[in-house]
């Protein structure tokens, strides 16, 4: 399945990147700047390699395979019982594989119940460690952690020059990026730092070190750049304010509906949707030695070809949702194969909810140790197609030459642009009312089988959807190899009607001019297919564009409501601005525990800006903030099903109550009610405590302990087990001998808590959470 991500993102951004249109796809993000672009072409592709054919000589390696091994060896005491099993020059772990002077290490290492193996690499000419990884479970660290942030960095500065000698560990850039997920409470305390690497003074924007420190101060995993690259000259033709000045006078901007910048992350608010302008051309790469613009091959180019949009041309019969109740899974399988054009054989079948909670049938068919590979998802309700792809194992070792003989079309570029056309007017409701073809240039594909790629933009009311596209890519001979439809429920669309531009294109373009500006870097480009043939990648000196106050440059557009610039999306490892502890809790008595909480993200400002310390803690509240503290606020599942009658699937509690109920924290009751309303009390607390510990049986046992029957309100404890868990391990203290069973909990109270509780994970026999969230 790994590969067909893979497929699906490379798909969407190459194919994309080429129009200049910041969309969306299922996986990544085609954004409008090429630098993004770029990164994500050399991220999927595998950064560095060289497109060339033919067998790396062992003999020009300066590092030998022997001391290769003994190194990770020296440096891994965890390394002592490895075996290497396998040592090679290039890394065959990637497709295409690497021709890069790397050798990769494939290690087996015996276990209690069978061998674990995994991969390691080092550059094979300077030496440096470039990858490290290792798999097995280790000690976890949990709050508090024995190392801090900043002594976590000197770790990871020290251990980079000791592994990566031929680095300036001090000369590295920490990039805004600092982890690529939030840190949660009670998972495994773990600092990662992300190093823009620079060569002759000038950052480079896809060679990065990414190292990660454990909260004992141990190097878990350690992701370096190959510094083996032919790099051009420092010397530019341009100065940055004449690129400056290109780009700005090369901005498009159009007006579009954009989701919910949190679209990825909160599945119930992806219907929330924002207009504004975004750009269409002119945030682009441009070559500093030419001055020209660079396109998605690497090569300088005197001009970007715009966006446009045609309807679709197609006397196929339109598709026909399907009457009655849900598909079988035969009809399901019928519907696919009516799209490949074949029968499918040993096909499986699944159901299961999308983002929207629609039930989609999983469609699988081929052999699992070989040949072709089918996926396919199918709305149970109406028929439609939903997600295809193919793949055939078999093939994948083919070389440069077969896998470009492959792609060389028998099909005219007419002849594939008519059949998608049909496609998807058969496949995708209304079609021809709904969508535009985007028109691009040249036959572009993004893999060695691939010949032709489409992309259908859906409409509402003559102004695009992001990132609301179907994508049909084709192979030579016009079978259909992927078919992707990440489109906005039309049941959805009314709510689009109430957005109205407040502002004009002319003022968003003033706007968006004054805040951008342009950036010297060294850029690889290149990695992509054409004609089925894999291009070079190469460094290149480019200007690249950065908007002001914007860390990430990915999709930066003008609300045309609101007049102001902002992202798209949120995206993983981007960090939350919290600013300041709130006054109220800076000088609150529990304002260290606040603050903790405040920092971790679980406690947040209400709409005042004030935290309100001593403000009663609902039970909705209550199972939102354990949520925030197991998993950050990163839960993307949809529930399905309704867990209480009180909480709707649209309530602001059922993300949470779904992830306590499906790890065994809460037990449903569809016919029952949470009361998300009422206030949580001590006693209440005291129960939920003890569940989380996984301590209920125990805390049977406990109901007799005599020092909890002694407190002056023992009788109207009605969980005196639980109370005596909480009391005993020191959560919950008594006040004046009373325990107090009813008396609501303040949030500066849970805060306390919670942390006395997050203070346990290294003391319990079991965690209170995974490590897997």
């Amino acid at each position: 399945m790994k590969r067909s991500m893979k497929g699906k993102m490379l798909a969407t951004v190459l194919s994309l990147s080429l129009l200049q249109v910041p969309v969306f796809g299922g996986l990544a993000h085609a954004a409008s700047d090429a630098s993004a672009t770029v990164s994500a072409i050399a991220i999927a592709s595998g950064e560095g390699t060289a497109a060339s054919s033919g067998v790396l000589d062992e003999s020009l390696a300066k590092i030998s395979k022997d001391e290769a091994v003994d190194k990770f060896k020296k440096l891994f005491p965890e390394l002592k019982d490895a075996e290497a099993v396998s040592v090679q020059l290039g890394n065959p772990n990637q497709y295409p594989p690497s021709n890069e002077m790397v050798w990769t290490i494939e290690w087996s290492v015996a276990v209690e119940n069978g061998t674990h193996g995994f991969s390691t690499s080092i550059d094979a000419i300077t030496g440096d460690i470039l990858t490290y990884f290792y798999p097995i479970d280790q000690e976890s660290s949990y709050y508090p952690a024995k190392v801090t942030k900043d002594e976590a960095e000197k770790i990871a500065k020290q251990f980079i020059s000791v592994v990566a000698p031929s680095i300036k560990a001090d000369k590295l850039q920490l990039s805004p990026t600092e982890s690529n997920y939030p840190q949660a409470l009670f998972g495994p305390v773990q600092y990662t730092f992300i190093y823009q690497m620079q060569v002759n003074g000038i950052p480079t924007s896809n060679s990065q070190i990414q190292i990660t420190v454990d909260g004992n101060g141990k190097i878990t995993n350690y992701y370096g750049s190959s510094t083996n690259k032919n790099y051009p000259s420092p010397d530019t033709t341009m100065t940055v304010a004449q690129a400056e000045e290109k780009m700005k006078e090369g901005i498009k901007l159009q007006l579009a509906y954009i989701p919910n910048a949190d679209y990825y992350n909160s599945p119930l608010k992806a219907s929330d949707y924002r207009l504004g302008y975004i750009a269409i051309n002119g945030t682009r790469l441009i070559d500093a030695k030419s001055g020209k613009y660079l396109d998605d091959n690497g090569q300088s180019v005197d001009s970007l070809p715009g966006v446009s949009y045609s309807a679709i041309s197609s006397t196929a019969a339109p598709f026909q949702p399907h009457k009655g109740g849900e598909l079988t899974k035969e009809e399901a399988v019928a519907v696919v194969a009516a799209a490949l054009g074949r029968e499918l054989s040993e096909e499986q079948g699944s159901i299961s909810s999308d983002r929207n909670g629609h039930k989609i049938w999983n469609i699988s068919s081929g052999n699992p140790f070989g040949g072709e590979q089918i996926q396919a998802g199918v709305d149970a309700a109406t028929g439609q197609l939903i997600q295809f792809f193919t793949y055939d194992y078999s093939s994948a070792g083919s070389s440069e030459d077969e896998a470009q003989t492959a792609a060389q079309s028998s099909l005219t570029e007419a002849q594939a642009k008519a059949k998608a056309q049909d496609l998807v007017t058969k496949l995708y409701p209304n079609a021809s009312g709904d969508l535009k073809l985007i028109e691009r240039p040249g036959n572009f594909s993004y893999g060695p089988d691939i010949a032709y790629t489409y992309l259908f933009q859906q409409f509402y009311k003559d102004k695009p959807i992001e990132p609301s596209t179907v994508q049909i890519n084709f192979d030579a001979e016009g079978n259909l190899k992927q078919y992707y439809a990440t489109t906005t429920p039309k049941e959805t669309l009314s709510k689009l009607d109430s957005l109205t531009a407040k502002i004009t294109e002319e003022e968003a373009l003033k706007l968006y001019r004054s805040a951008l500006s342009a950036e010297l870097q060294y850029a690889t480009v290149g990695g992509n297919y054409v004609a089925g043939k894999l291009q070079e990648q190469q460094a290149k000196l480019v200007y690249s564009p950065v908007l002001k106050d914007f860390q990430n440059n990915l999709g930066i557009f003008v609300n045309a409501i609101s007049g102001k610039l902002e992202q798209q999306y949120n995206f993983f490892g981007m960090p939350v601005e919290k600013g300041e502890l709130p006054a109220d809790a800076n000088k609150h008595w529990a304002s260290k525990s606040l603050e903790t909480m405040f920092n971790y993200g679980i406690i947040k400002p209400e709409s005042d800006g004030l935290i309100h310390p001593d403000q009663t803690v609902n039970t909705g509240d209550w199972v939102n903030i354990l949520l925030a503290s197991f998993v950050a606020g990163q839960y993307y599942n949809t529930p399905a099903i309704q867990r209480f009658a009180d909480i709707p699937l649209d309530s602001e509690y059922a993300n949470a109550v779904d992830y306590l109920v499906q790890r065994g924290f809460l037990q449903a009751s569809p016919t029952q009610k949470l009361h998300p309303e009422q206030a949580l009390t001590r006693g209440n607390l005291a129960v939920w405590l003890t569940k989380l510990l996984k301590y209920d049986k125990l805390s049977e046992f406990m109901a007799s302990d005599t020092d909890v029957n002694k407190l002056k309100d023992a009788a109207q404890i009605k969980n005196k087990g639980a109370a005596t868990i909480a009391i005993k391990l020191g959560l919950l203290t008594p006040d004046n001998g009373k325990f107090n069973p009813d008396v609501p909990v303040t949030k500066a109270q849970i805060s306390t808590v919670l942390l006395r509780l997050a203070t346990l994970q290294n003391k319990v026999d079991s965690p209170i959470m995974n490590n897997y969230y």
